[in-house]
């Protein structure tokens, strides 16, 4: 699949699904949104959560911060792209995004956006790993709208995205999508 065929899906699918175990696969499974975040995971399990996630025909973006026993050299890449099937790489971590990039796989570039320095601090980190998306957490809806108006880059919005107003504001802003791992917004 190209980066623009899946950016497509993405924006199709703007309810991102987060999960965070395997107990979530069955709702996974039944959730009519193609798109998922695997948040969780160790270095003995990723291959087997990702193609279980695979065979629910859902593209899978596996956030490499978050898997115990990975650490952020360019190896992880190399072992998920040789052994796995995996449409992307979710990190904040601008060197492995290059590197996956690189590789031919799409990137996110996460954010945590503490205060207005670490806001300004996306420039210069997006400038390094040229991630085809910026993933902003928490998503504060003020947040959004000035990286959306910034970046010329599609933004995703996570983290406390916990209800509907949150995420109605979220894409009015322009974010093409929001991440959530609470099941509720799943049905949205």
């Amino acid at each position: 699949m190209t980066k623009m065929e899946i950016l497509r899906v993405i924006e199709k699918n703007p309810i991102i699904l987060g999960i965070t175990n395997t107990d979530e696969f069955f709702k996974v499974k039944m959730n009519r949104s193609q798109v998922v975040f695997i948040l969780f995971g160790n270095v003995s399990n990723i291959l087997d959560i990702i193609k279980k996630t695979k065979e629910m025909n859902k593209l899978v973006f596996v956030n490499v911060d978050m898997i115990s026993g990975f650490s952020s050299k360019n190896s992880v890449i190399d072992f998920l792209y040789n052994n796995s099937n995996v449409d992307g790489i979710i990190s904040s971590k601008p060197q492995l995004l290059k590197y996956a990039k690189h590789k031919g796989l799409f990137t996110i570039h996460r954010f945590f956006i503490l205060d207005s320095s670490s806001w300004r601090n996306i420039e210069s980190q997006i400038k390094i790993s040229n991630a085809d998306i910026i993933n902003i957490a928490p998503g504060w809806t003020k947040i959004i709208q000035w990286t959306v108006e910034k970046y010329k880059k599609p933004v995703i919005a996570s983290g406390l995205v916990c209800d509907k107003p949150i995420v109605m504001e979220n894409l009015k802003v322009g974010a093409i999508a929001i991440c959530s791992t609470n099941h509720s917004v799943w049905d949205l």
